[in-house]
């Protein structure tokens, strides 16, 4: 019967039309991006997206792996493509103007040509940032007032990050440096094995801190900086929390988790009919500090109690 034809075919329309995918920053067993996958996850079946087919891939912090990965997302010609930091959200949306792509952590997409404004992006990217670049400053200055006798920072930055020919948060950075008379340096880490030197240069100096900015490297990564800095005792600041309960000193950031069920938010609004063009890009609601004062301790610093007093948390 024509009817029946025809309502057939609008549920296997139905069924090809739930499908999204999702690039992610993380291999594949990485318990933080399974984490993460699992709240977006819930988040979408909770918004009544029972049915929805999530694909989601793991290029983790290999460049080739995560372009290979994203040409395979837009041939498949998914009805939304979720993407979690910069490197995910360029491989992808170098490819496709078509598809609707929904991002967490991109940083000043504006700058990088990817969207109109933060308010009406215009094309087919919006999403959640998840950093500004007033946190070089920020950064700095907390773990000034974490380790008072600090004199010399290093800054090591993602080569994600790189906006015009400068880093997003490089002149806070040395702006905030130069106030508080602080003797500071800004490497960019492309290898695993440029770590190991920076830390090594640090513990040469003495009164020497780390701040470890956001992005795929530093996911990919954390736990090793996490294990050679608090071998060499050099008080670090993490963007990315988690590292603060794996034995990093502090932390300061926003909760991704939190962006990424937001996120589906909007994955689930562009499947129900919206354009991503209309969607305004968001920031985070709020930054939370971390402080490991097991760490700090076992490397010989006492975190002063007004600092304390500032964090959200405090791992004994």
């Amino acid at each position: 019967m024509p009817w029946l034809l025809a309502s057939r075919s609008a549920a296997a329309w139905n069924v090809a039309a739930s499908r999204v995918a999702a690039l992610w920053p993380f291999t594949e067993g990485d318990a933080e991006g399974r984490a993460l996958a699992a709240a977006f996850d819930a988040a979408l079946h909770g918004r009544g997206q029972a049915d929805l087919r999530i694909d989601h891939r793991w290029g983790g912090a290999n460049h080739e792996r995560t372009h290979a990965l994203a040409a395979e997302l837009v041939r498949t010609e998914p009805d939304a493509i979720f993407t979690y930091l910069n490197a995910q959200l360029r491989a992808v949306s170098t490819l496709t103007r078509k598809i609707p792509i929904v991002f967490v952590g991109a940083t000043d997409p504006v700058g990088y040509g990817l969207i109109a404004s933060l308010k009406r992006p215009a094309g087919n990217i919006t999403g959640f940032t998840l950093y500004e670049s007033s946190l070089g400053g920020k950064w700095l200055a907390a773990l000034r007032e974490a380790v008072p006798t600090i004199r010399r920072v290093t800054l090591l930055l993602n080569p994600s990050g790189e906006i015009n020919g400068g880093y997003l948060y490089a002149n806070a950075f040395k702006t905030t440096a130069a106030a508080l008379a602080i003797e500071h340096s800004i490497v960019v880490a492309e290898r695993a094995t440029d770590i190991e030197p920076v830390v090594a240069d640090l513990a040469r100096h003495g009164q020497a801190g780390l701040i470890v900015a956001p992005g795929a490297f530093s996911e990919a990564n954390g736990d090793r900086l996490v294990a050679l800095t608090s071998e060499h005792r050099i008080p670090t600041v993490y963007a990315i929390r988690r590292f603060a309960y794996r034995g990093g000193m502090m932390s300061y950031g926003p909760d991704p988790a939190e962006l990424v069920r937001r996120a589906a938010v909007y994955v689930d609004r562009i499947l129900r009919g919206d354009k991503p063009g209309i969607l305004p890009v968001q920031a985070p609601t709020k930054f939370e500090l971390v402080v490991n004062l097991k760490t700090a301790r076992a490397q010989g610093f006492e975190i002063p109690s007004a600092l304390l007093a500032q964090a959200d948390e405090v791992v004994e």
